[in-house]
């Protein structure tokens, strides 16, 4: 089965490995979070948590078993019409002895960057997705609680200076961001080493096109500037070489209308250092100044003979 580069992200993460009680019951709260549904029943009461990714199923059932939970006291159900929906029934009295709500976000989180970063890791695979950074830079969480995104915005925005946009949806609201580096940042956060690398490799690439690309528009609109005035250089030299003889200039100008002549494709730059001793560019450029006005000289003087 091919993956989507979302699914991928989602795989690794749930293979990111739990370093503390602590990391799994914040991890687990993301899921909550995310997912989570409250039901009751004549019977029992339980917290339904619906994903649309089999691994992450499977990362729930281990999140409950490193917190201690027998997994015989969980129930797991596939759905037959959408094979990647799986759903989870918990017993809301295993939550309350592990002091975990599916209403409030985890205490002071947001002040230790590993614990929020395994609780954005469970809310992202539970209900965000990323597109493939080779078609466009996209990240997303979606959530029915407009206020837990302004906790993301607030929180990322202090710990990493990432700060996304919120925007209402028809039924829901979503949280985003468009820039690849802040993206690569949370990849990192929630621990998808290979996925920002593949993200840094993507971005780094693109900035290597654009450079070029800048470099080489750069270079064609000097060469085309250089042409043009290399051009109408030698429209004046020959004017005046048919009129009053490129002999009758001085002798500075007369050796820079012959060097002119014999390169035309040099530039000023290139045409000073030809000289002994070279010339700067300035020096050079006063004696196309000089020619300049010889030719409206002769053009003034071609104007008046006509009226």
């Amino acid at each position: 089965m091919k993956y989507t580069f979302s699914e991928e992200v989602k795989g690794e993460l749930c293979q990111v490995e739990i370093l503390s009680i602590e990391e799994a019951r914040a991890e687990l709260s993301g899921y909550l979070k995310g997912r989570g549904t409250y039901v009751k029943t004549s019977v029992d009461s339980y917290i339904s948590l619906e994903v649309g990714f089999i691994p992450a199923a499977r990362r729930i059932m281990n999140l409950m078993h490193t917190l201690g939970t027998d997994k015989k006291k969980l129930t797991l159900i596939k759905n037959r019409l959408q094979r990647k929906r799986v759903q989870i029934f918990i017993p809301t009295d295993i939550l309350e002895k592990l002091e975990i709500s599916i209403i409030a976000v985890p205490e002071g989180i947001e002040k230790d960057i590993g614990l929020f970063g395994a609780f954005l890791r469970g809310l992202f695979v539970s209900t965000g997705s990323v597109t493939d950074p080779l078609r466009s830079y996209h990240f997303e969480i979606v959530s029915y609680s407009e206020q837990l995104l302004y906790y993301i915005q607030n929180s990322l925005d202090e710990i990493l200076g990432v700060y996304g946009n919120i925007t209402k949806l028809r039924y829901n609201y979503r949280y985003y961001l468009k820039s690849g580096q802040d993206i690569q940042e949370l990849f990192e956060l929630m621990g998808a080493i290979r996925a920002a690398a593949h993200m840094e490799k993507i971005i780094t690439s693109r900035e290597i096109k654009a450079d070029i690309n800048r470099t080489l528009n750069f270079l064609s609109a000097n060469a085309k500037r250089t042409g043009e005035s290399n051009a109408k250089q030698i429209e004046i030299i020959n004017k005046i070489k048919e009129t009053v003889g490129l002999e009758n200039l001085p002798e500075d100008l007369r050796l820079f209308a012959h060097l002119r002549l014999e390169n035309e494709e040099l530039s000023l730059t290139e045409i000073g250092e030809l000289y002994d001793p070279p010339l700067t560019k300035s020096m050079v450029y006063t004696k196309v100044k000089k020619l300049m006005k010889i030719y409206d000289q002769l053009d003034n003087l071609v104007k008046e003979k006509d009226v």
